[in-house]
């Protein structure tokens, strides 16, 4: 697995924006961030520490809101071996995230000194109904899925019908609260990357699906369509 160096994430982030404009659906639309990131050997307390200090200071700016932190207990394709929080934020457009990323950028480097990232991107929700980030896993209990997913070449297609059918099922199961997909705006070697999540109203109902999708072929064909980039199931946390 590779991941995001310290230096390569600063050189994106001093960019004018990580956001690609040709790729927004909707220009005035929120924009989501994702950071999916492993915490260093040893920097676990600096971790806590400065990404608190550095999240305090992102809510304080103008159009930043739901900014949402996760715990990751179970990864796909194989465990991860370090600790993995997901970090999401929600801004009013694509234009915000650009301003606000020059305003608080020597909190950030700080906190990115004490982690490695899986995956970064800016997404928009296409697929699923309303998307209310504030309320994403937020009751005890729930389970976040995240996909993030990097379709295979010349696999476009067979991707987008294989995902339909599987997530047409899945939506259909006992114990999954919704599921939605997002387009990619901008990020880190965005490159045929996907995102989509799902959420369910249990580890156990989370458990019992996922056993039940091993012998399903709309799984199998589906999963042949992308390599993994940050598969994660996680709870929700604080970030203070």
């Amino acid at each position: 697995m590779k991941y995001l160096s310290f230096f390569a994430l600063i050189g994106l982030l001093y960019s004018c924006s990580p956001i690609t404009k040709s790729l927004l659906a909707e220009k005035e639309a929120p924009v989501f961030e994702i950071a999916v990131r492993q915490v260093k050997e040893g920097m676990k307390a600096d971790f806590v520490s400065k990404r608190a200090t550095f999240i305090t200071t992102l809510k304080d700016q103008k159009g930043v809101s739901n900014d949402r932190e996760f715990l990751s207990f179970y990864a796909l394709p194989e465990p991860d071996k370090r600790e993995v929080f997901i970090g999401m934020t929600q801004y009013v457009t694509g234009k915000t995230v650009g301003k606000v990323q020059g305003k608080v950028m020597g909190k950030f480097l700080k906190f990115a000194k004490t982690m490695d990232l899986k995956a970064y991107v800016f997404v928009q929700p296409t697929e699923g109904g309303d998307f209310n980030l504030g309320g994403l896993a937020a009751a005890p209990g729930q389970v976040l899925e995240l996909a993030v997913r990097r379709v295979k070449p010349g696999q476009e297609a067979a991707f987008q019908s294989s995902r339909q059918a599987f997530v047409k099922w899945l939506d259909q199961q006992e114990g999954v609260e919704g599921s939605w997909e997002f387009q990619v705006v901008g990020g880190k070697d965005t490159d045929r990357l996907t995102v989509g999540m799902s959420v369910y109203e249990s580890q156990e109902a989370f458990q019992a699906i996922a056993q039940k999708a091993q012998s399903m072929p709309e799984a199998g064909a589906y999963f042949a369509t992308f390599d993994p980039v940050a598969l994660q199931y996680a709870v929700s946390t604080t970030n203070q």
